[in-house]
């Protein structure tokens, strides 16, 4: 089975998760949709990175039915409320650190995946 990314942030994290992702076959993961905080940096991203679907939102990433999985690069005042959103469209999340700003958040986030059964995790990047 293939999974099927979404990318919520157009920044140089999420480039660096892309360079990692595509050492993987295309078989095994493809990212199908971009979003960004602005439509135009969304599409500036997906063109770089051959990515087929651009929105200027994150919830348009959360709606979309052919995203399985969701990186989350953005600012880290964001990650709460993205990360929650795809949680409750059961999608499973890969946050970058931090996962949310203090720990009642993150007991958050981590109640919701309980709540609807879907993986999240924060990524630690080690060398």
């Amino acid at each position: 089975m293939c999974l099927r990314w979404g990318i919520c942030g157009a920044g140089k994290i999420s480039h660096d998760f892309l360079v990692g992702l595509k050492t993987r076959p295309e078989t095994e993961h493809r990212v199908v949709a971009v979003a960004a905080r602005s439509l135009e940096s969304a599409e500036k991203f997906a063109t770089t990175h051959s990515i087929p679907k651009s929105y200027g939102s994150y919830e348009e990433v959360a709606d979309d039915p052919e995203v399985d999985i969701v990186y989350v690069g953005t600012i880290h005042v964001t990650h709460l409320s993205i990360v929650l959103r795809m949680l409750e469209m059961k999608k499973p999340v890969l946050c970058e650190k931090p996962l949310t700003m203090n720990a009642q958040d993150t007991a958050t986030l981590i109640e919701a995946a309980k709540k609807n059964n879907v993986f999240l995790m924060e990524v630690r990047n080690v060398v």
